[in-house]
């Protein structure tokens, strides 16, 4: 009997040393926002809330306005003067006031677009830019405090009055220095100051006395919505009561170790919230308790220096630090309770992360965890009691059960453990045991109203054991009993009909005590289940990936009764536990958070952590006391505990704003008013609309929808960000419709906006009626139009078919000159060359001079037919100047060496001029400038009978050379002129052709020439005054090049005679050219055809051959090939009557090394042969 005594007494003394008392149930964790998330500036110095509902920040960078998404932010530059605000406030009005540091007192206008400032250098009667403290008064009056130069009113007519402390006078205020300014609900001013505080009774003040708190500095004042005042002092928190009574230490039931330096704000809860030497402070139940507040920022526990604090129209609050930022706190932060792990506190929990919970039949909850402990908790108090610990084998407990004989059932990894609460005693089975083993891993555990504990694991292995452990039913996968190898158990519990229920990777089963064996539950889904509750004795519901359907139970069956899915709001993950509150609603586990499902209203509510949860992963399933009254669900961070009934959503519908409407206008961003209808220009582009709901709690939860009807056909969601923006619009009037939902699922009722696209100046009805005129007026001119058109159609033919015949003709005539130019030339060789040859006889003066007459005719044949082929090639684009230096002055006195024997004939007087700055050098076709020069020459000489004829030459700027031809002829009238540079035309027509002769080509071919230089040729001339040539021509400047020899000297130059073999078809040219080649002293050999000449040059030594391009059967260009097939290597050299431009690069191409044209001088043959090597005789 004493045994047993001492045993009580032990178990007591154990009981009592693990009990402990209570732990704190919810602690505020507020959310630091900084710099990083868009505020100007971690140094907050004032908050205030607009009655918009935006939230406006003073900072020591800056004014901010937040709406719970983004920060929109003003600084110098966007209207302030100064970036360091003290102060900010919101009057009556909705205007913003600023307090600056320096740049006096700033006021943002109601369209937030514009700032007024009010300064010591714009406003008579400020005494200091140096504001620190703004309110306002009911009488519309704003006050502002400053920091040296005491209280200003400003009136609202813009009046200031000034007020500081006058000595001797109690009525005056107390200092210079006003730290804060605040307002009551029934309209008094209240100042604090260094030297006390002040109320403002509308004619004076009435101080506070010195001592009334110990100090008679105030930091600052607090106002409570019952009019009760706190005064902050640098000893304490003092208050004012609304009977005007003074308490210096209104918190001494905290305790003497509890220090309250301030108060930061008391919520509408009740709640005061401290400022205390750790950082921040609530009283709870008596006691001061540390609000711990962790800084993403810093990595760790900061404590803030406070700075100001508001409680939002939502019940938020915030609080404002110098250095460390905002805070926010939601304002359902007490909706959920955590209970953690200390580890210097063995008050606190027994495990850190809590796996299992199970109710007890005396009303409290087991908890089981990672610590491997057996904990009791009271959910009415929230006391813990660690029962047993180390029964694990250092293995995490999943699962634990109380069953109905008052045991308590854990399973762990191949573990089973049974604890008797009352004794401590413990008997466990593994799965290594020969007797009874459990299934491998961790196993889910029931109990059904037979008394069988029922074990399964994962894997599939489902047992039922009685209550002394003793095992009755093993299933194992594979046995077709159960779930089949491969399945894995979701999850176990008692159905309506009594029977062991069971989740798994294929549906639900529930055994069959007769059969002894699982059957699938009749009506029951397919697929994953991944979890059930029953609801009441007929309602089961049923989860699966993003589903949650409810059925009834019939006694038999399942039928679906209910179903929600993506289209409620369900999000597509796991549900991993559910549980039913009285009142219907379905509570879910999930790794996004807890889910709030409202069947009646058919509204899912997510709660994560920015809903007061610590941590919104939660891999277990909620369980219920059995009182129903509060759920309580195992989290990585310990236990959350919440009563339902006080976890609901908001059902007043949130406040929706349009924010801002701006489009781009000429490649600029330009706001529109969204309070007025919204109208775009013609061009306007990229409407964006941005809407916000002003609801800063789980703000990144918000949802818009927007319909602009007229464009689209149903309502198109928009995330967080509130924001659309519609490229391009077509005219036309449009009503734009925007919808948004808070975290709580309400939806807002409608904002609408008028939208209207005004249409360009051509879409408009004048514009349409003007072009219905100009369709009318266009297709009567079409129809005219169309009429002339056929008239110039058939005159256009006409002119077709006229150019056709005049190209034909041009091209005949080109045509025929080529061939009379090749025909006249061969005969021209011979007239030349025997002229040429004769001269070399002995003559007597008559015959010698009928010798030259004949060459002088042959000459000016040749020259008539080059003029002629230089036309043709004109025409036909064919004509190619050369692109070589040469000597201006040479060319010039070639040019005046031929002409000044022809004005000597006629007596008339030759003059060349050469301005000094003519150049020297010109680049160029030296033989066309030549060319231009005899023919202008020739002309004045032809029609000038006395005086005399001059060339001028001279430089042109920038660069190439002028030439002037002035005669003192008969001169030419404006008509003469006007004919006097077409081709085959003279002054006075057939007249003048039979008094000088001539064709009427050279002045053309010169005028062409010049053109095709790049210059121009203007004629100067009356009728009996002369006539004076300008020549142009931009010829670039180049380095002089060597003198060339003239033909006699060429002649008298050549070398040794040469061996030539000359193959030419006709034989006077033959004849001709035999005889100039040996007037040289040369041999030559001629042949009249081509195979004659591969004979010769078979048999003989050449220094050179001289082929006609022209020759029967084989041509001159063929032969040249086979003379170079043959072997011979010597010069080959072609002499050709052909005129055209191809016949040189042909040539030259074919192998030749000269060539020449017909008809051929001497001179020309000497030239040709220079630098021909002799062939050494053997």
């Amino acid at each position: 009997m004493i045994r047993l005594l001492w045993a009580l007494l032990l178990c007591a003394v154990c009981h009592a040393a693990w009990s402990v008392a209570w732990a704190s149930p919810a602690i505020p964790r507020p959310r630091q926002l900084t710099v990083a998330d868009g505020l100007p500036s971690n140094s907050i110095n004032g908050i205030a809330e607009d009655q918009s509902g935006y939230l406006w920040i003073a900072t020591s960078d800056g004014l901010a306005r937040y709406d719970g998404i983004t920060f929109r932010i003003w600084r110098a530059g966007d209207g302030l003067l100064d970036n360091y605000l003290w102060s900010v406030h919101v009057d009556a009005r909705n205007r913003i006031w600023v307090g600056t540091s320096q740049a006096g007192l700033a006021m943002l206008d109601t369209d937030r677009r514009t700032f007024r400032h009010y300064d010591s250098h714009n406003t008579p009667g400020i005494g200091s830019d140096n504001v620190w403290s703004v309110t306002s008064t009911p009488d519309g009056a704003i006050w502002f405090g400053t920091a040296s130069a005491g209280l200003h009113r400003l009136d609202p007519d813009g009046r200031v009055q000034r007020f500081v402390p006058r000595p001797d006078d109690a009525r005056s205020l107390p200092s210079l220095e006003v730290s804060q300014l605040r307002t009551t609900p029934d309209g008094d001013l209240w100042i604090a100051t260094r030297d006390g505080a002040a109320r403002w009774n509308g004619r004076d003040f009435d101080r506070v006395p010195p001592s009334t708190f110990g100090s008679p500095v105030i930091n600052s004042i607090g106002v409570q919505p019952d009019g009760t005042l706190w005064f902050g002092t640098p000893r304490g928190v003092g208050t004012r009561g609304r009977d005007g009574r003074f308490d210096a230490t209104p918190f001494r039931a905290l305790g003497e170790g509890a220090t309250v330096l301030d108060i930061l704000v008391r919520d509408r809860a009740g709640q005061y919230w401290f400022d205390t030497p750790q950082g921040m402070g609530i009283e709870q139940n008596g006691r001061l308790q540390n609000v711990p507040l962790f800084s993403a920022s810093s990595q760790g526990i900061v404590r803030p220096s406070w700075t100001s604090s508001l409680e939002d129209r939502e019940g938020g609050v915030w609080f404002g630090s110098a250095g460390n930022g905002l805070w926010y706190l939601p304002a359902n932060w007490r909706q959920f309770a955590l209970y953690s792990r200390q580890v210097d506190d063995p008050a606190s929990l027994g495990n850190a992360a809590v796996h299992g919970i199970a109710p007890s039949s005396d009303g409290s909850m087991w908890l089981v965890g990672t610590g491997g402990v057996l904990d009791r908790f009271d959910p009415r108090t929230g006391a813990v009691t660690h029962v047993a610990r180390d029964f694990s084998e250092g293995y995490i407990v999943y699962s634990v059960l109380e069953g109905r004989a008052g045991y308590v059932w854990m399973s762990y990894h191949d573990g089973l453990v049974r604890l008797d609460p009352r004794t401590g005693h413990a008997r466990r089975w593994t799965a290594h045991d020969e007797r009874d083993p459990v299934p491998s891993g961790s196993s889910y555990l029931a109990q059904t109203p037979d008394g069988l504990v029922w074990t399964a694991g994962q894997g599939g292995e489902v047992q039922a054991r009685t209550a002394e452990g003793v095992r009755i039913e093993s299933i194992v996968p594979g046995d077709l009993r159960g779930p089949p190898e491969g399945g894995t158990i979701q999850q176990i519990g008692v159905g309506p009909n009594g029977a062991l229920w069971l989740a798994w990777s294929d549906g639900l089963s529930q055994w069959d005590y007769t059969a002894r064996r699982f059957v699938p539950v009749p009506g029951a889904p397919s697929g994953t289940i991944l979890s059930f509750a029953q609801e009441g004795r007929d309602r089961m519901w049923i989860a699966r990936l993003g589903v949650l359907e409810a059925y009834r139970w019939d006694g038999d069956k399942l039928t679906r009764v209910e179903r929600l899915d993506r289209l409620a709001g369900m999000p597509e993950v796991a549900l991993n536990g559910l549980a039913v509150d009285p009142d219907g609603v379905v509570w879910a586990t999930t790794v996004r958070g807890l889910l709030r499902v409202e069947p009646k209203r058919r509204v899912v509510r997510v709660y994560g952590v920015r809903d007061g949860l610590s941590n919104q992963e939660f891999p277990s399933r909620p369980v219920m006391t059995r009182d129903r009254d509060r759920i309580l669900v195992g989290s990585p961070d310990g236990l959350v505990m919440f009563a339902p009934a006080d976890v609901h959503p908001s059902v007043e519908p949130p406040r929706l704003l349009v924010q801002s409407v701006d489009v781009s206008r000429a490649d600029l961003r330009t706001p529109l008013d969204a309070s007025q209808p919204i109208v775009l220009k013609p061009g306007d582009r990229d409407l964006r609309v941005v809407a916000r709901l002003l609801s800063f709690n789980d703000a990144r939860n918000h949802a818009f929808r927007f319909r602009l009807r007229g464009y689209d056909a149903d309502w198109v969601d928009v995330d967080s960000t509130g924001e659309r923006v519609y490229s391009q619009l077509d005219p036309g009037d449009y009503t734009l419709q925007i919808v948004a939902r808070a975290a709580d699922n309400i939806w807002s009722p409608p904002q609408t906006l008028s939208v209207s696209v005004q249409p360009p100046w051509w879409q408009t009805w004048i514009a349409m009626t003007a072009f219905a005129g100009i369709v009318v007026a266009v297709g009567w001119w079409s129809a005219d139009a169309y009429r002339r058109r056929l008239k110039r159609r058939h005159a256009w033919q006409l002119s077709e078919r006229e150019r056709e015949f005049a190209e034909q003709a041009s091209l005949a005539k080109t045509r025929f000159l080529a061939t009379l130019g090749h025909e006249v030339r061969t005969p021209m060789t011979g007239v030349l060359g025997m002229s040429e040859l004769l001269l070399d006889t002995p003559l007597d003066g008559q015959q010698r001079s009928h010798v030259e007459s004949i060459r002088r005719a042959g000459r000016h044949l040749l020259r008539l037919v080059n003029d002629a082929l230089d036309l043709a090639r004109i025409e036909s684009g064919r004509l190619e100047l050369a692109d070589e230096p040469f000597d201006l002055r040479d060319v010039v006195d070639e040019a005046t060496t031929l002409m000044a024997p022809l004005a000597k004939q006629k007596g008339l007087a030759f003059r060349v001029i050469v301005d000094d700055d003519a150049p020297a050098g010109m680049r160029g076709d030296a033989s066309r400038v030549c060319q231009i020069l005899l023919n202008l020459l020739a002309n004045a000489i032809k029609f000038t009978e006395r005086g005399g004829v001059e060339l001028r030459v001279g430089a042109l700027s920038p660069r190439g050379v002028r030439f002037e031809v002035i005669d003192t002829g008969p001169g030419l009238s404006r008509e003469q002129q006007a004919r006097l540079f077409r081709r085959f035309e003279q002054a006075e027509g057939a007249r003048t052709a039979a008094r000088y002769g001539g064709s009427g080509l050279g002045l053309a071919i010169c005028q062409e020439l010049s053109a095709e230089m790049g210059g121009s040729i203007e004629l100067e001339s009356a009728p009996g005054e002369g006539a004076r040539f300008i020549v142009v021509l931009p010829l670039p400047h180049a380095v002089v090049p060597g003198t060339h020899d003239d033909a006699k000297a060429l002649l008298d130059s050549r070398g040794g005679p040469l061996t030539l073999l000359l193959v030419e078809d006709d034989p006077t040219v033959a004849e001709v050219i035999c005889g100039l080649l040996r007037a040289q002293g040369h041999r030559v050999t001629h042949v009249s055809h081509a195979l004659a000449a591969l004979a010769e040059s078979a048999t003989g030594t050449f220094d050179a051959a001289l082929l006609d391009l022209d020759l029967p059967g084989m041509d001159g260009l063929a032969l040249a090939s086979h003379l170079r097939m043959q072997g011979f290597d010597r010069p080959l050299l072609a002499i050709t009557a052909r005129a055209d431009a191809d016949a040189e690069p042909q040539a030259m191409a074919s192998g030749f090394q000269g060539f020449l044209r017909k008809p051929v001088t001497g001179a020309m043959l000497a030239a040709l042969l220079q630098g021909v090597p002799r062939v050494e005789m053997a």
